[in-house]
């Protein structure tokens, strides 16, 4: 269905022509399409020889040779070109927003009594209170204060699993509840919502362009003046004023300055349906070029939390008496590795009371003073308890500790009676990532982190990485980024906390983790929406793509425009069909430009 301007368009042209003599015609149509003088005059005067000034000199060359039906038809495709065009473009950009962007007018707002009222969207303040059930699309950021429901959040997180969600848990805007009733208070509302902040993003993506089109732009400006060239030789040998015309009808510029942006704003629509939100082309393009990429290991590489993967102890004491103390002790702190702890008793359904220990005494990065059934306990380093606090050492269950574990440890009396061994959980999905990403032609594989060597090492070797640096300081990491770079390195920076956000900065792709640090999620020009490594292998094969193609377009664009050129100049084609050639062609490849990748 053809779009209502350009139905316009040609009944327009064709009322004229039915009811007006051509004398007459060609003067309305002139005033209707002035704007194609006029910016050809002022590209002349600004001292380019720009696409405008080929329109014009082309619309004149028809009129001067007295082809006015020509010149007539040449303006109404011009006008039905740039339409198509930017229908196309805008098009690309609609479907990106609308893949990201989810609208609702009315919710239920709950009042004082308890009753619920439709209202628009528009009133909700923060600090009231909406009612979201079963079915319906939650519209506002916030916290809920009563309820409990299953939500949909793969719009945000790219999850499919749905999420329990109940009293204190945060929900967006833009996620479903598939079951259940949720009252939530709302933080934010409209334009200040998480989805929006990214639709807007995602909106001015056009601000970061591709190098490869900011070079082909520059590209398609400098044919210009071998297009004239071109149509004066044409004239001077043949001439002939409609051969020369025939050469202005056909440019490269349009289409070189169009498939680019529609090419890149595909795949990063399609990017967006694997769970990354790119910030613009310059970064897709980036990736598609990087040679090396370098991690962050713990909640990059590694999962945040540590997992539970020894216990040692001595007796009088079993292995499920030293977990238990341990986690009744460290329940009460909410450090990863207390977490970790908890986590495993309770998963190994080991129950405690409360009283087993007593008052508990926090020593600040070193462990825990307490009492277990009357008898002074310790939990912590091996540094606090053997050195500071002088226990007795345990040496057989010191030669019992795999290299690359973290201990926890426990005394009880002033002996050291059990260990907790923690170590860094590695995604699940890691290895095979750092395999498919070799095999898309990033060899360079790096791991930069601040912790030691012994937690380190055996991640590396887990994952075949074999270039890597411990005991990195934010300021060390960011040095190693900017050497590889200046030796010509094309970089991609993986992070996700603080302490990653220099190094991120140097790099030419930065990407941050879902669950990454505010100012990770800042500084990164990728985000990955779901908690896994996996859209990174997506991201790098939608970018190869999409340059891939863009070269393809530019090749065609060459060789047809050069073609239908060659056919003007030697009086092949009229000016009327070189216009229509081109024009047809330029939209069509603006047009495949928009299929997707896969």
């Amino acid at each position: 269905m053809l779009p209502a301007k350009i139905t316009r368009l040609l009944l327009t042209a064709g009322t004229l022509r039915l009811l007006l003599p051509q004398w007459m015609r060609l003067p309305l149509t002139l005033w209707r399409y002035r704007h194609f003088f006029a910016e050809g005059i002022r590209s002349l005067l600004a001292g380019r020889l720009g696409v405008p000034v080929l329109d014009a000199l082309a619309i004149g060359a028809g009129i001067i040779t007295r082809s006015y039906g020509a010149a007539n038809s040449i303006m109404i495709l011009l006008r039905i070109s740039d339409i198509l065009q930017h229908r196309t473009l805008r098009k690309t950009r609609k479907a990106l927003r609308k893949s990201l962007s989810r609208r609702i007018n009315r919710v239920w707002l709950l009042q004082g009594d308890g009753l619920e009222v439709s209202v628009p969207l528009r009133e909700i303040q923060p600090g009231d209170s909406v009612v979201v059930r079963t079915g319906a699309l939650i519209a506002v950021d916030g916290t809920v204060t009563d309820g409990m429901a299953e939500v949909n959040e793969a719009l945000m997180t790219g999850e499919a699993a749905p999420v329990c969600k109940q009293r204190g848990s945060r929900v967006y805007a833009g996620t479903t509840v598939n079951c259940g009733r949720l009252v939530v208070c709302v933080e934010s509302v409209d334009e200040r919502t998480r989805i929006s902040r990214i639709v807007n993003m995602v909106e001015h993506a056009d601000e970061h362009k591709a190098l490869i089109q900011t070079d082909c732009e520059h590209l398609a400006d400098r044919i210009v003046p071998w297009s004239l060239l071109a149509a004066g030789l044409t004239w001077a040998i043949s001439g002939r004023i409609g051969q020369a015309s025939a050469v202005l009808m056909v440019d490269y510029s349009c289409a070189l300055k169009l498939t680019t942006p529609i090419v890149m704003a595909t795949a990063m629509r399609q990017a967006v349906k694997h769970g990354v939100i790119v910030k613009g082309g310059k970064y897709l393009e980036a990736v598609a070029m990087a040679d090396t990429i370098i991690f962050d290991k713990t909640g990059t590489l590694t999962t945040a939390t540590p997992s539970v993967s020894r216990i040692l102890a001595l007796p009088p004491y079993s292995q499920d008496d030293v977990l238990r103390i341990v986690a009744c002790i460290e329940e009460h702190f909410h450090h990863s590795m207390a977490q970790a702890i908890v986590k495993e008793a309770r998963h190994r359904r080991l129950r405690h009371r409360r009283e087993e220990h007593g008052e508990v005494q926090l020593v600040v990065a070193r462990g825990v003073r307490t009492t277990v059934h009357g008898q002074n306990a310790l939990v912590g380093s091996a540094h606090f308890l053997f050195r500071d606090e002088g226990v007795e050492a345990a040496p057989e269950l010191e030669a019992q500790i795999n290299e690359g574990d973290s201990v926890t440890w426990l005394a009880i009396g002033g002996r050291a009676v059990g260990a907790v061994c923690l170590r860094d959980t590695l995604r699940p999905e890691a290895a095979e990532v750092i395999r498919d990403l070799r095999a898309l032609g990033l060899k360079n594989i790096l791991l930069l982190t601040g912790d030691t060597a012994q937690s380190t090492v055996p991640v590396a070797q887990a994952l075949g990485i074999t270039d890597y640096f411990t005991g990195m300081s934010p300021e060390q990491k960011a040095a190693v980024v900017c050497e590889l770079r200046d030796m010509g390195h094309k970089i991609i920076m993986v992070g996700d906390g603080v302490n990653d956000s220099p190094a991120m900065t140097c790099a030419e792709a930065a990407v941050s983790m879902k669950d990454a640090a505010d100012l990770a999620r800042e500084v990164a020009d990728i985000t990955l929406l779901e908690n896994s490594l996996s859209g990174l292998v997506d991201l790098r094969r939608l970018s190869v793509a999409a340059l891939r193609r863009i070269h393809s377009n530019y090749r065609f664009i060459a060789a047809f425009n050069s073609a239908l050129i060659a056919a003007g100049a030697f009086g092949v084609f009229p000016p009327l069909l070189s216009a229509w050639l081109h024009n047809l062609s330029t939209v069509g490849v603006c047009v495949t430009s928009r299929r997707s990748f896969e």
